[in-house]
């Protein structure tokens, strides 16, 4: 028998064109072919890896980045573990770096399909790094907290949950499990949790129901708009606009709530 789990999602209708807004629709999805993803959760500012002023990585400023950790602590931890409890199949979609470190959970040789055009040097050399290096920091990616990304604990995987640094990846792992509605958490709301290899935009092409939990998430935010949350707000928007629904924190854990393990 299917065990059914009831949500209320929301998306951004946008036609006609003379009566945009939000819509709710009912969704009933079959536990055991729905994931939740945790996406790009890292230990970046965390008293383990704090945060280094000369480097303007992961989220940011340190007010968005404690904020993350809130949202991990708060939102995205209890998300798992709820899921956990129920049975329903937890992913970690990570960095190359990260998912390395966990051999034992790691999806690897599954075959590359991303075979598009890209040619065989830059139009300038060496200018994109420099704009990298002028947004992040001069050698981040080897001197900056970076170089020390793991898990936070609160979301770190246990023994048999997949972590992937691919959307290949997580599509063999997804199929292999039957699984077809995706449910995200993570960071950056506005950049990886969308664009990153095993982000919203690449399942979304490849067929998969999306769905964002709306408080588990959180775009990288600068001093002058954090308070409004300009980013976030956009990102979240975005997903309703083209990708899927969004759904409340609470509505997730009262509809796993009805089901035992």
């Amino acid at each position: 028998m299917k065990r059914l789990l009831t949500l209320k999602g929301r998306y951004y209708r946008t036609v006609p064109l003379t009566s945009p807004g939000y819509a709710e629709e009912d969704l009933e999805l079959d536990l055991d072919r729905t994931a939740l993803i945790s996406l790009h959760c890292w230990n970046v500012g965390c008293p383990e890896n704090p945060l280094d002023e000369n480097f303007w990585v992961y989220m940011g400023f340190p007010e968005v980045t404690e904020e993350a950790h809130r949202i991990i602590r708060e939102v995205i931890g209890p998300a798992i573990d709820m899921a956990r409890r129920v049975g329903m199949l937890v992913c970690h979609v990570q960095s190359a770096s990260i998912a390395r470190k966990y051999p034992q959970n790691l999806v690897e040789d599954v075959p590359n399909l991303s075979a598009g055009y890209r040619p065989s040097k830059p139009a300038i050399p060496g200018h994109r790094r420099k704009i990298l290096e002028r947004s992040h920091g001069a050698g981040y990616m080897e001197r900056s907290p970076l170089r020390k990304s793991d898990f936070p604990r609160e979301v770190a995987p246990l023994p048999g949950e997949p972590v992937v640094y691919t959307s290949e990846q997580l599509d063999y792992v997804a199929r292999r499990r039957g699984v077809v509605n995706l449910i995200y958490t993570g960071f950056a709301a506005d950049m990886c949790l969308l664009f990153a290899p095993g982000g919203i935009r690449d399942m979304a092409e490849l067929g998969y129901r999306i769905l964002l939990i709306r408080e588990a998430t959180l775009g990288v935010e600068m001093p002058d708009w954090f308070r409004e949350r300009v980013a976030t707000r956009w990102a979240i928007r975005f997903v309703e606009t083209h990708y899927g629904d969004t759904i409340s924190f609470k509505d997730f854990i009262n509809g796993l709530s009805l089901f035992k393990r």
